[in-house]
């Protein structure tokens, strides 16, 4: 694989587009049908909203609502998006496409949190409050305790390897990342980072460019681990703060989100990194994050009640 090149600040245009509707707070971001955008409004004030953004930064929203809450990671694929909200005696997992809404099935755990869309139609989320990775596929959900007490999966992927492979952040010093087979076997992977106090652990997990999983994690630090388990870590900038949520460009590139220095990072698949500054003094509340048409990023600015366009 041909190694990504370094992007310079001047070929880094970065754009804030405001919501339009008060304390939507957006959280997580994804591609749907024909380039368009949607984000995820976890709790809304009245009602809770699917947004969809068009490439050139227009935001509506997608009626009818979805109540007052829905979940806050969704993921596209084939043009279509998935996400979760609460319903009847749990939440259901919800699919839009061509201005349509469908219900795919349901769970009773205490949330559809990030989830992933498999080759197979079927979609795998995390449940951090009740510790456990679910799956749902033709209308019926399978769900997978992790297998060490008091670890929450969080952020969640499908690998080279077709296994599932989530994050971690447990009641300990040392996180883990999560494979789990098909058939809902798990195996993990401790992490090599330490924190002098519990909680610890990863955030974000992505599929690599490379056929790693690369993650980010409560430390300066971007990880990589293989297929087969084998973990390392690149360090960031000290001024870059901790990387929050991940994924791949289509320069295939690593992008990501650095809450506390208010940038969005980029690293090559060798480890070699760079950030750029968005344009604000506030506290932007980076979250969410994926690669649009072309070479754009889009990424959520939650505090602010922002979209944030990158382009290079």
């Amino acid at each position: 694989m041909i190694e990504p090149r370094g992007l310079s600040p001047a070929a880094v245009q970065i754009k804030l587009f405001t919501m339009p509707m008060q304390q939507t707070d957006p959280v997580d971001v994804a591609v749907g049908a024909k380039g368009y955008l949607y984000a995820t409004q976890p709790i809304g004030t009245p009602a809770s909203y699917l947004w969809q953004i068009s490439e050139t930064g227009y935001i509506s929203k997608v009626k009818p609502s979805l109540g007052y809450e829905a979940g806050p990671g969704i993921t596209g694929a084939k043009g279509v998006v998935y996400f979760g909200k609460p319903d009847t005696g749990g939440w259901a997992l919800l699919a839009y496409a061509n201005g349509k809404f469908d219900t795919l099935g349901g769970a009773h755990v205490n949330a559809i949190y990030y989830l992933k869309r498999a080759k197979d139609g079927s979609v795998w989320f995390s449940d951090p409050g009740d510790y456990t990775v679910g799956h749902i596929a033709n209308g019926k959900a399978s769900l997978y305790p992790a297998p060490t007490k008091y670890c929450s999966p969080y952020g969640i992927t499908i690998g080279a390897d077709q296994n599932v492979w989530v994050t971690e952040q447990c009641a300990t010093t040392t996180g883990r990342i999560g494979r789990i087979t098909a058939t809902g076997s798990w195996k993990e992977f401790v992490l090599p980072t330490k924190n002098e106090e519990p909680p610890s652990g990863a955030d974000s997990i992505t599929a690599g460019p490379d056929g790693n999983l690369w993650y980010t994690i409560g430390a300066p630090r971007i990880g990589r681990i293989t297929t087969a388990g084998k973990i390392h870590e690149f360090s960031l900038p000290a001024s870059d703060g901790d990387g929050y949520a991940i994924a791949v460009g289509n320069d295939k590139a690593l992008w990501y989100t650095l809450q506390q220095s208010l940038r969005i990072g980029r690293m090559t698949i060798k480890g070699s990194a760079s950030s750029y500054k968005v344009p604000s003094n506030n506290s932007l509340g980076l979250t969410g994050i994926c690669a649009g048409s072309g070479n754009t990023i889009w990424f959520t600015a939650t505090t602010t009640n922002q979209i944030g366009r990158l382009t290079y």
